[in-house]
C-alpha cells in the first residue's frame, strides 16, 4: 500500500470511487467480524440504550417494501443496519485509528487536517436482505461541501450475487448547489447515462468513494453475509448543518495540530501508548 497514493489520487478524481485490497490486516479483520456478530447474534436482547441504533430489516421492509420481494415476517430478526458502532464495542471506537485507512484518506484528502464523522454497519444477511436503493451520500450528510469520503470496510468478500455495491463511475462530478435532497432515493428512469460498475473485492477490502458519487446494491440471495463497516471521513471546512451529533465525531487521527493530538491521546490513551512504544 506504501507505493500506491498517486494511482489512489488518480483513480479517485477521475471515477469517484477507490478500490484499495487487503487495507484490513487479518487481526484486524477477525476482531471486527466477531463485534458485529456479537450484536446480530441476539439483537433483540440488546439493552435498549444500544437497541435503539439498530435498524431491523423486518422494519425497513415495512417502510419500503419495494425493496424486497420478502415480507417483514419471513426475515425474522436480521439486521439491516447498526450506527453508532464504536458504543457497542471498544473495537469498532479503535478503528478510528487504524492507521493504513488513514494512510489511504490522507492520500485522498491531500492534508492530514481530516476528521472523523461516524462509523456504521450495512448488513445484507444471507438470502433475505433488501436491495439498497439509487442514492447520493450527501443528502444523509448534510454537511457545508461535499468535501468528505466515505469508506467502507468489507467485512466479507463482495459479490454480485450476495449484494455488491454498484457505482456509477464520474457521477461525483457536480456542483454542489445540484445536489438535491431527493438524491437520497433516485429512480432508475433518472439515472444518468453510463457504466455501471459492480465493486468485487476480496474481505478485508477497503471502498472509498466520494459522497456525491452515485450508488446502490442488489438484494442479497446468496448463502454468505455481506457486511461492510462504513465510515464517514470530513475534509478541511467543511462542517455539519444539523443538529445531529455522533460518538467520537471530530476527531483528527493524523492532525499536526497539537490540540488535536492531545485530544485524540486523551481520548485513545492506552491505544496512543501503545502506538508510541511500538
Amino acid at each position: 500500500m506504501e507505493n500506491e497514493p498517486a494511482r489512489w489520487r488518480s483513480d479517485y478524481k477521475r471515477d469517484g470511487y477507490l478500490v484499495v485490497e487487503d487495507c484490513l490486516d487479518k487481526q484486524t479483520l477477525a476482531k471486527l467480524r466477531q463485534g458485529i456478530e456479537k450484536i446480530t447474534a441476539d439483537p433483540d436482547g440488546l439493552p435498549p440504550h444500544l437497541k435503539r441504533w439498530l435498524d431491523f430489516e423486518r422494519d425497513f421492509i415495512r417502510r419500503s417494501p419495494q425493496y424486497n420481494d420478502l415480507s417483514a415476517p419471513q426475515v425474522g430478526n436480521a439486521l439491516h443496519n447498526i450506527m453508532e458502532l464504536p458504543l457497542f464495542d471498544p473495537v469498532f471506537a479503535e478503528l478510528i485509528l487504524y492507521r493504513p485507512l488513514l494512510h489511504v484518506l490522507q492520500s485522498l484528502f491531500g492534508t492530514a487536517e481530516f476528521h472523523f464523522h461516524n462509523y456504521k454497519c450495512i448488513i445484507k444477511a444471507p438470502r433475505i436482505s433488501s436491495k439498497f436503493l439509487w442514492h447520493r451520500d450527501l443528502p444523509y450528510l448534510e454537511h457545508s461541501t461535499p468535501n468528505l469520503i466515505t469508506a467502507m470496510l468489507c467485512l466479507d468478500t463482495m459479490t454480485e450475487q450476495n449484494g455488491a455495491t454498484v457505482v456509477l463511475p464520474g457521477t461525483h462530478r457536480i456542483p454542489h448547489e445540484q445536489v438535491k435532497p431527493g438524491d437520497r432515493d433516485i429512480p432508475e428512469k433518472d439515472l444518468p447515462a453510463g457504466p455501471r460498475v459492480t465493486v468485487t473485492c476480496r474481505a478485508g477490502a477497503a471502498v472509498l468513494f466520494h459522497v456525491n458519487l452515485i450508488h446502490g446494491g442488489g438484494a442479497n440471495r446468496s448463502d454468505v453475509p455481506r457486511r461492510n463497516v462504513i465510515g464517514i471521513w470530513v475534509g478541511p471546512d467543511t462542517y455539519p448543518v444539523t443538529a445531529a451529533r455522533y460518538a467520537y465525531q471530530g476527531l483528527m487521527p493524523l492532525s499536526t495540530d497539537v490540540a488535536r493530538q492531545r485530544q485524540v491521546a486523551m481520548t485513545f490513551p492506552s491505544l496512543v501508548a501503545r502506538s508510541s512504544t511500538g
